[in-house]
């Protein structure tokens, strides 16, 4: 690298990025463009202008460039944002990038393209671009317009989930193929990666930087971030990771530091004068012969990514609860491709696993699909206008009913963020151990079992089928996450609804996918028929009591491996003091009051039509109680409700019955089990009519082992209702319905006073 052309590249390159960004400020285009217009004219391919001396000294400051992108995109990144965007957002952007991945690896193949030529296509139209759609906005005066918040929110996701991408990316083209062995080496050198520098960020930079904050001015704030950014990247290209991974690691652990306002603010210049220069080196990489060579592919790309992503941003903004209104003006914004694509194609060419003209093509559709933008945001409105005329009845209604305009602050509350994190734990761990099962299976199972058949058809066949055996529990398990709090978000709003059934269709999807590729070891078919068949034993799983209560027992087994020893101290503590509060204070008691004078309907027309998670446990009327009435009793005009469950059901019931003309909240204070049985002695209760809580336990012959709760007859033969069970030191609260009896559980029933004789005259329970 000679000083004199090195001094003369750059001075070309900022001259005329100065001039043509100049150019495009004054026509209202985002800079980025302009960049990468600069870049094209200055390039070797344009012969009409001065050209550099030196291009491979432009690569150099371009992976520059990449790195401080990626350390700023780091700077910026917070676990507390992620939460205070919402479940909307993250919809959006799971929805947006799932389909593109498989559309674009799906164009890559029906243009005949290599298969990691395909997978790289589908990661870079994946994600849209934070930069031009945020510049874009700026320009029009839309940044705090709900849509854009929306929008933005779903593009910190899609950036997070890029960077998760790129370490995927990184590991398949390490092992030059998509090898469930080397992914899964990669993977773990990689968590031990994270782990090593999220401990050395958590107590070694953070405490450093308290130390020396004194004697930190400006000058050597810049030099340590960037010191440490960079050695960052040192380490993740030993590792064999990419240097963008190490620049966005370096950049999020300084982010939670007390340092981080003022090393943004004097990063942020460094990272704009070498991301120019990324972007101007991106502008080099276009070759007209190439571009000419490959129009057809260009269009065809071009188109792809402007219907597919304005489809699936709409769809996926739909799904997340938002009306018509808002998912045009949002779907409308996200039709490009912007810097992630770069990125991801600059890693898969410092890799040497991509065909030398996919850069260039993806550089040319970013360039095209990034001058729709401003169009298409403009003419958002004018569009939305013309569709809201032209819908039947019927669609405007139904949209109208199930969406909303306030769901973007509404998906915000506890419940939502609570909801996605469950969902996100479960589905990761669940998707981890799917993996390992997949690569066992294909690793050590079928070479044996297809040695012992000396037949790989057979031996395939075999195996595949116990590996699909073993998936489906924990399938099972990933869609399991809290039912009590999907069901809460349910009944608040049917905006709710789409996005709730958006998330499980995603888990399914991902269920789908991992039986699907066991199943090419068998079948020669394309990968998203194989989805499609996949599906079958997903709706199995779905339907399949049986296999739910298999799921629960294996669920409360790891619970209870997992807790021993806090909840064997737990159970010593409540036997010490022959206290069940684990119980009394976990349930509560609501009251509602029938209050149409025609209404006149069982129990079970009742609750049909409503998602009840809660248990009527007694009718009060003028005539008497009926204690645990059963589903053909009639309740009626004056009836007083008491239903029990714990505080999120007795909660979702409210929500849900609140919104009933024919019943209404009694106002009186939800009780704790233990307050309501001691205040019916209070009451006027006669004793004929009190509830009672009582426990037995299921020795080695009883006839409830190994039935369900749905299953076992406890309520047909005693009046009783299951409220709670001990196993061994795990106490369960409300267990589900499908829930396995087994020996020695110690079970709650509740009932009247003729469910206690009942059960002293079966000898389930003792006379004392």
């Amino acid at each position: 690298m000679h000083l004199e052309s090195l001094v003369a590249d750059l001075a070309l390159i900022l001259v005329a990025s100065g001039i043509v960004t100049v150019i495009f400020r004054k026509l209202k285009q985002p800079v980025v463009l302009g960049y990468i217009v600069a870049g094209f004219l200055i390039s070797p391919h344009f012969v009409y202008l001065p050209t550099i001396v030196e291009p491979e000294n432009i690569s150099t400051w371009g992976d520059l460039g990449v790195i401080f992108l990626m350390f700023g995109l780091g700077l910026e990144f917070s676990f507390k944002r992620l939460g205070q965007i919402g479940g909307s957002a993250f919809t959006v952007a799971a929805t947006v990038m799932a389909m593109m991945i498989l559309v674009g690896a799906g164009v890559g193949t029906l243009l005949g393209w290599g298969k990691m030529d395909c997978i790289f296509l589908g990661g870079m139209i994946s994600m849209s671009s934070t930069m031009i759609i945020l510049k874009s906005y700026e320009e029009y005066n839309l940044t705090r317009e709900p849509f854009a918040q929306m929008v933005l929110g779903a593009l910190v996701f899609e950036d997070v989930a890029g960077i998760f991408m790129l370490i995927i990316l990184s590991a398949i083209s390490v092992g030059r193929n998509v090898s469930g062995v080397a992914l899964a080496q990669q993977i773990i050198i990689m968590l031990v990666y994270l782990l090593v520098w999220v401990l050395i960020g958590v107590y070694v930079i953070p405490s450093v930087l308290k130390k020396i904050t004194g004697l930190l001015n400006d000058e050597l704030v810049l030099i340590v971030s960037t010191g440490l950014c960079l050695l960052m990247v040192v380490i993740a290209n030993l590792i064999g990771f990419s240097s963008a991974l190490g620049a966005f690691l370096a950049g999020s652990i300084l982010a939670g530091t007390v340092q981080s306002d003022r090393i943004r603010y004097l990063v942020k210049p460094v990272k704009d004068l070498f991301g120019a220069i990324f972007f101007v080196s991106v502008g080099m990489m276009i070759i007209p012969s190439l571009l000419v060579e490959y129009i057809v592919q260009i269009i065809i790309i071009t188109i792809v990514v402007i219907v597919g992503q304005m489809t699936f941003s709409v769809i996926g903004i739909l799904l997340s609860g938002q009306s018509l209104h808002t998912a045009i003006r949002g779907g409308f914004s996200m039709v490009q491709i912007g810097e992630f694509s770069f990125i991801v194609a600059t890693l898969g060419m410092s890799f040497g696993v991509i065909s030398g003209f996919l850069y260039p093509i993806i550089v040319c559709v970013s360039v095209i699909t990034s001058f729709f933008t401003p169009l298409f945001i403009k003419n958002a409105e004018r569009f939305y206008k013309f569709l809201d005329k032209r819908l039947p009845d019927k669609a405007r209604k139904a949209l109208r009913r199930n969406t909303s305009e306030n769901q973007t602050r509404d998906s915000r509350d506890q419940d939502w963020n609570q909801y996605i994190k469950k969902v996100c734990i479960r589905t990761g761990l669940c998707s981890s151990i799917l993996f390992l099962f997949y690569w066992a299976g294909i690793r050590y199972l079928m070479p044996r079992i297809t040695d012992a058949m000396n037949s790989t058809l057979a031996g395939n066949s075999v195996s595949a089928a116990v590996i699909i055996l073993l998936m489906l529990p924990v399938i099972n398990v990933m869609f399991d996450s809290n039912a009590t709090l999907f069901y809460k978000l349910w009944v608040k709003h049917r905006s709710n609804h789409l996005p709730l059934i958006t998330i499980r269709a995603l888990r399914a999807l991902i269920g789908a996918c991992f039986i699907a590729l066991v199943l090419r070891k068998i079948f020669h078919i394309p990968f998203v028929i194989l989805v499609l068949i996949a599906a079958i034993p997903i709706i199995f799983i779905i339907r399949s009591a049986w296999l739910n209560g298999v799921t629960i027992a294996m669920e409360k087994r790891f619970v209870a491996n997992f807790s021993e020893r806090t909840l064997d101290k737990a159970k010593k503590d409540r036997t010490r003091h022959k206290s069940h509060r684990w119980l009394d204070e976990s349930l509560y008691v609501t009251e509602f009051e029938i209050t149409d004078p025609e209404f006149y309907k069982t129990i079970f027309d009742f609750t049909k039509r409503r998602d009840f998670v809660v248990t009527i446990i007694r009718i009060i009327r003028k005539e008497g109680y009926v204690n645990m009435p059963s589903a053909d009793e009639i309740i009626k005009y004056g009836d007083i409700l008491q239903m029990i469950g714990t505080w999120d059901e007795v909660d979702a019931c409210t929500i849900l019955l609140e919104k009933d003309e024919a019943i209404t909240y009694t106002e009186s204070v939800d009780r704790t089990l233990k307050d309501f049985m001691y205040g019916q002695r209070f009451e006027g209760v006669p004793e004929e009519g009190e509830l009672v809580c009582v426990p037995i336990k299921l020795e080695g012959d009883s006839k409830f082992i190994r039935k369900s709760i749905k299953n076992c007859g406890l309520r047909q033969a005693f009046g009783a209702t299951i409220i709670g069970i001990e196993r061994g030191a795990l106490p369960m609260v409300s267990p589900d319905i499908d829930t396995v009896l087994a020996k020695d559980d110690i079970l709650w029933l509740i009932g009247g006073t003729t469910m206690v004789n009942k059960l002293i005259r079966s000898g389930l329970m003792d006379s004392e």
